[in-house]
């Protein structure tokens, strides 16, 4: 060996022995900042694991489990934003959806807003979870029960009632003695939806509150459970000269589908009061004749806008009879509002898209947001034949300036579109609006199932 390659052989040995101590020191402290975060994690310690995730390489750091274990450590800490945008970097590395972490975020961007002390932004997020319909909504619904605001505490009701799970929670049915008359109908209303006589005791009592549509909702119930006195009671208020009585038994008595029902709604149809005629125009929905498809026509000429939309949402969900001639007519109604409404129904209704373009495009561009909203809900009820054109005019109006547009056009796209809906839906939760992600949020709760 010659003293050059000795030299070299020499410089090399004594770099390998002081690199390798350190080479095993820097992945020993990889390891152990990694086996910290979890631990941390573990306990509940969320913002002391955060603190040692952020410690770590890029590298390390981009690993897909240590990636998830941050994004789950993020949500924790109510921080939905971070997480997404850690998950947006898991996805590159993976080259397709982790499903179950997109679930948990969307999630995280529904729970976040139940704490925000603005009343909308809670209101935004019990719709969503209310709109859920899934069991794992239980816990935070019954949470919503304890909120200050009166109106976040129905939205709460109204989720629980409509699961069996939420019908049986003791605080679901401790909410019956709410103060607030929207959440006690709302519990009544979910009793009625149920078998369950052990909650005769409980109702008994409230055919004297001093709220008339509680009382109403009470005798509902008891109706539905086959005390005959009680439906007797409902028929009385169907026929009561007190508009808000009659109001509430014709809303109650629909769902009944009592023989007594359509003499009621026809009398109530030509009722001086236009809250009366409203609710009778809403209840032939769930009176499939000849004669509700008459009734409605002429209520679709009603003096008051607000009866000729429930008239036009009527005549779109009598299935089985074609009223597409009188709505046709609603499309040049003097009301933008009523015009989307018929839109809605005309679509209900299997009407080619070609028929409705026109109004669609004239009604998506004029300056009303409410409008515009109303035509995003519309075109939610395209059917498959229709389904391509109403993308393409949600795809517009999912791009509002004005967040309660592009509210509706989510919740649009995801009904028509379902499990296509994902990326779109996705992108919205980068939204800039906090009612729009959650509602993003929500939207992809009902698409995307666990473990897929």
């Amino acid at each position: 060996m010659t003293l050059l390659n000795m030299r070299l052989h020499l410089i090399i040995l004594f770099v390998l022995a002081w690199c390798i101590p350190m080479a095993g020191s820097a992945f020993g402290g990889t390891t152990s900042h990694i086996q910290q975060s979890q631990a941390l994690y573990d306990k509940k310690d969320y913002q002391k694991a955060l603190a040692e995730l952020d410690k770590l390489d890029s590298q390390t750091s981009s690993a897909p489990d240590v990636r998830r274990l941050k994004i789950h450590t993020l949500l924790r800490l109510g921080n939905p934003k971070d997480a997404l945008t850690n998950y947006d970097e898991l996805v590159q590395v993976l080259k397709h959806e982790d499903q179950s972490i997109l679930r948990e975020i969307s999630l995280g961007f529904v729970l976040v807003l139940t704490k925000d002390m603005r009343e909308q932004m809670r209101g935004v997020a019990y719709t969503a979870l209310k709109e859920w319909h899934n069991s794992e909504s239980i816990p935070y619904l019954e949470d919503g029960l304890s909120d200050g605001s009166g109106l976040v505490r129905a939205l709460a009701a109204e989720g629980l009632a409509k699961l069996d799970e939420g019908r049986r929670s003791a605080r679901f049915r401790k909410a019956l003695e709410d103060q607030a008359a929207l959440v006690k109908e709302a519990v009544l209303k979910g009793f009625a939806k149920s078998e369950d006589t052990s909650v005769i005791p409980l109702v008994e009592p409230i055919l004297n509150d001093p709220e008339v549509r509680v009382r109403i909702a009470a005798a509902s119930v008891l109706c539905h459970l086959k005390r005959l006195k009680s439906c007797e009671l409902l028929l009385q208020y169907a026929k009561a000269p007190n508009p808000d009585e009659r109001t509430s038994a014709i809303r109650a008595l629909v769902g009944r589908q009592s023989s007594e029902v359509s003499p009621i709604l026809i009398e109530s149809s030509e009722h001086k009061q236009p809250s009366v005629r409203g609710a009778a125009a809403a209840g032939f929905a769930h009176v499939p004749t000849a004669e509700a498809v008459t009734v409605l026509t002429r209520l679709l000429r009603d003096p008051l806008a607000p009866v000729r939309i429930a008239a036009a949402v009527s005549l779109g969900q009598l299935h089985g009879f074609d009223a597409r001639t009188p709505l046709h007519g609603a499309l040049d109604d003097r009301d933008l509002p009523v015009r989307a409404f018929a839109i809605g129904a005309l679509l209900e209704q299997g009407e080619r898209y070609e028929i409705v373009a026109g109004p669609v495009q004239t009604l998506s561009n004029t300056k009303e947001p409410a409008v515009r909203a109303a035509v995003a809900r519309a075109l939610g009820h395209a059917g498959e034949s229709n389904r391509e054109p109403a993308r393409s005019a949600l795809m517009l109006l999912v791009q509002d300036t004005v967040p309660r547009v592009r509210i509706a056009a989510i919740k649009s796209m995801a009904k028509i579109e379902g499990v296509s809906a994902i990326p779109l839906l996705k992108q919205s939760l980068h939204d800039e609006d906090d009612a729009v992600r959650a509602t993003a949020g929500g939207a992809l709760l009902k698409i995307v199932l666990p473990n897929e």
